[in-house]
């Protein structure tokens, strides 16, 4: 019995150091290749590349700014917006009427059981589903 359990000990030692060759075989290749496809890259052409992808963003949100202009419209300052606005409602608060919320106020209540409750009932006797159907007897 020892015996047996020594040679799978052994075998499964082999197996092992046949995967990790295999993985550092993997691992050699994958550095010699990542090196063969940096020497391709240049990493100056990448920053010019980026640099002229910001001078074209920027020229695109220079001409959409220039598109976006509008003509003969005053300058309308942002004090003056907020203050209008707090006018208006104070306006709002000043009138008092409430008489658009009189419709919420008379909507039906939302429903406290589910829906389909009613419908629930027995017919001759005989219990039945939300569909009107018979209800198997519980077992």
């Amino acid at each position: 019995m020892q015996q047996s359990f020594n040679m799978e000990q052994v075998n499964y030692n082999i197996q092992t150091l046949k995967d990790t060759k295999s993985t550092v075989d993997a691992m050699k290749s994958s550095v010699s290749t990542m090196k063969k496809e940096y020497k391709k890259i240049n990493i100056d052409k990448i920053e010019d590349l980026q640099d002229e992808l910001e001078d074209m963003m920027e020229q695109t949100n220079d001409i959409q700014e220039a598109m976006g202009r509008s003509y003969g419209m005053p300058e309308v300052d942002d004090d003056e917006l907020d203050a209008e606005l707090a006018a208006l409602g104070d306006e709002l608060v000043a009138d008092g009427d409430s008489s658009y919320l009189d419709e919420a106020m008379s909507a039906p209540s939302a429903p406290s059981r589910e829906p389909g409750a009613d419908s629930i009932a027995s017919k001759n006797g005989v219990p039945v589903d939300e569909f009107g159907l018979p209800q198997l007897p519980a077992q």
